[in-house]
């Protein structure tokens, strides 16, 4: 057990870094979609020991193994996974927690500051000035998720459809969808929809943004409409902040959100029109989920 083990899984795939437990780097990996699914949680656990094993091989089993999941909010949800990950002898104490934890402690480590993740979902999660947890969002794709890949992509195919029968104005979304997706006409939406995992279904997001960038008012509304719900997301984390001032320390992470991502341009004067101290977003949050598991693994050992 001379390794610890962080993990971060989302709908676009699962990422590990291994470091050894003088804190170096001892491998990475990368392997398949890895998301929490109440009903099955199970298959996140072995889409995530797939990834171990392919990163850390011969040094299994770790001395601790720390996970980021999207969909792990809840607890429940978390030890759920924790239970089939515990018996799959891939380390020797799991822990699941959210994806979002991961890339806070990459950027923030333990102190104060809050994550505005926007990806396949979205969530905003960080620590106020006390240690205390600010969450917001991250209720998942059938009650919340605004602003996310997956809210955007779903709603500009939702309007293709509407365009297609008439019930909607023309839009530049319905040419350059369906030819991203080499269907011949919009009725093949309905059978592609169907099959589509929520990850096949945000990695249309970038086209709707890039149609918004070309003047489309169906496409820049829908993005507006994002960025407004994300807005509001950050708007009530400075309420959350008051008692310690008018500012707080913010960074944007996501495939849409981090560094470079198309959605980044659209949120950073958001960020500081609400009163946000943009900090550098994270680049791996499979390395905060490792030194996550670092710390649990010093923490034991102290206690020891």
């Amino acid at each position: 057990m001379g390794v610890v083990v962080g993990v971060d899984g989302g709908g676009s795939g699962c990422r590990v870094v291994v470091l050894t437990l003088d804190g170096q780097v001892a491998g990475r990996g990368e392997g398949r979609p890895a998301w929490v699914d109440p009903r099955e949680p199970g298959r996140a656990a072995e889409a995530v020991a797939e990834a171990v094993r392919g990163a850390a091989g011969a040094d299994l089993p770790a001395a601790v193994l720390w996970v980021g999941l999207a969909g792990a909010g809840r607890r429940e949800a978390q030890r759920s996974v924790e239970e089939v990950l515990e018996g799959m002898g891939l380390a020797g104490r799991v822990r699941v927690g959210t994806d979002v934890e991961a890339a806070h402690a990459e950027v923030f480590a333990t102190g104060p500051g809050v994550l505005l993740m926007v990806g396949t979902g979205s969530i905003l999660w960080g620590r106020d000035p006390e240690g205390g947890e600010i969450r917001i969002g991250g209720w998942g794709s059938l009650l919340g998720d605004e602003g996310s890949g997956y809210w955007l992509a779903l709603e500009a195919l939702r309007r293709v459809a509407r365009a297609s029968d008439g019930r909607g104005p023309p839009t530049l979304l319905s040419p350059l969808l369906l030819a991203q997706l080499g269907l011949p006409d919009s009725q093949g939406l309905i059978p592609w929809v169907a099959r589509a995992s929520r990850g096949e279904v945000a990695a249309l997001a970038p086209w709707v943004l890039e149609a918004a960038g070309k003047g489309d008012p169906v496409a820049r509304s829908l993005v507006e409409g994002g960025v407004a719900e994300l807005r509001r997301h950050l708007e009530a984390a400075g309420r959350a902040w008051e008692p310690w001032g008018s500012s707080f320390p913010v960074a944007l992470g996501g495939g849409l959100a981090g560094e470079g991502g198309p959605l980044r341009p659209w949120l950073l004067p958001v960020v500081q029109e609400v009163g946000g101290e943009l900090h550098p977003g994270p680049r791996e949050p499979a390395l905060g989920a490792a030194w996550l598991a670092l710390a649990l693994w010093k923490e034991a050992k102290r206690s020891r």
